[in-house]
């Protein structure tokens, strides 16, 4: 085999790994979705028309446009996967799951059969869904993307430096604060609409939105630190894999290390700040500041200081040269 045809095949088995988790992602909702249905079936009314066909095959369809999205050939097949593909399918499982739970949830008891989207609270729940599961595929993508920078780190491929940074404590006060008074007052909001806890209530909006805050304390989010030949990259792992920012190192006036903490009621996608303590901060020519948490703070200055002599002395060299 030439090495050239051993590199796709091994370019096409690395998606292996989403692939799977695009298969047992399904194949669980799938089977949730029949036992939920059998379990249920005395207290559900009696559906005018058979739509599972009709559910089946689009289903069916959107998958075999994604796997193919995934199997043509391109450039950064992994990370396309990773960080496009995932999102949107998870997107499309929430949907589906939180289809399902709110056609369960309105159908309860009911004497005729009731589609959720014919109220506020069915609309939500489904939208809900797709944007969990969108915000689980990033999430997910951005452990994958971590894990690859480490790797290149490791090898000293394409990355000159590399390093993670997690919350603490103070993170967590100030991100449950944040986020608790907005999920309450959903919650509370929800509950005024519909007073008492029976089918067709937003009970499963409420239940969504207290596992997000839940989650969102609980895991935390991660931040990933890569200093290459040409930028320093932040990105963080919560809301989004794509969310961070990337700063030119011809674009860098100074870095330093300054003390910093986590507030609540800030959000800032130029300061990513995890921790009470040390932190990363960069400022651009224009003006513009950047911050990260990091405890290895001092070391990354010397390497960006580093990185930008060795950068000016090669322009320096280029342009004797001419």
């Amino acid at each position: 085999m030439s090495t050239r045809t051993y590199a796709r095949v091994r370019s096409v088995l690395a998606v292996n790994p989403v692939l799977l988790v695009f298969i047992a992602i399904y194949v669980s909702i799938v089977t949730i979705s029949f036992v939920a249905v059998w379990a249920t079936e005395s207290r559900l009314p009696i559906q005018q028309g058979d739509l599972t066909s009709y559910w089946l095959e689009s289903e069916v369809f959107g998958i075999a446009i994604l796997l193919a999205w995934v199997a043509l050939a391109r450039p950064y097949r992994m990370r396309f996967a990773l960080e496009t593909i995932l999102p949107i399918g998870l997107c499309l499982y929430g949907v589906d799951a939180a289809g399902l739970a709110a056609t369960l949830w309105f159908n309860l008891d009911a004497k005729t059969f009731q589609m959720p989207f014919g109220s506020l609270a069915g609309i939500g729940l489904v939208l809900g869904g797709g944007f969990a599961g969108s915000f689980l595929g990033r999430y997910l993508g951005g452990l994958a993307v971590a894990g690859r920078l480490r790797r290149e780190a490791v090898s000293s491929l394409g990355s000159a430096w590399f390093a993670e940074t997690s919350p603490d404590g103070s993170w967590r006060r100030a991100t449950g604060i944040f986020t608790g008074v907005i999920m309450f007052g959903l919650i509370l909001l929800a509950q005024a609409t519909y007073p008492a806890y029976a089918p067709g209530s937003p009970l499963p909006i409420q239940l969504l939105a207290a596992g997000a805050w839940v989650f969102t304390i609980v895991v935390g989010d991660h931040a990933t630190i890569s200093i290459t030949d040409v930028a320093v990259k932040v990105r963080n792992r919560l809301l989004s894999n794509n969310m961070g920012w990337s700063v030119s190192l011809s674009e860098i006036e100074g870095a330093w290390v300054v003390a910093s903490r986590p507030e609540p009621f800030t959000f800032d996608r130029n300061r990513c700040l995890l921790r009470t303590g040390a932190a990363l901060e960069i400022r651009t020519v224009t003006g513009v500041r950047y911050a990260v948490s990091l405890d290895e703070a001092a070391e990354a200055v010397s390497v960006i200081e580093a990185m930008r002599s060795g950068a000016r002395r090669t322009s320096a060299g280029a342009g004797a040269d001419v």
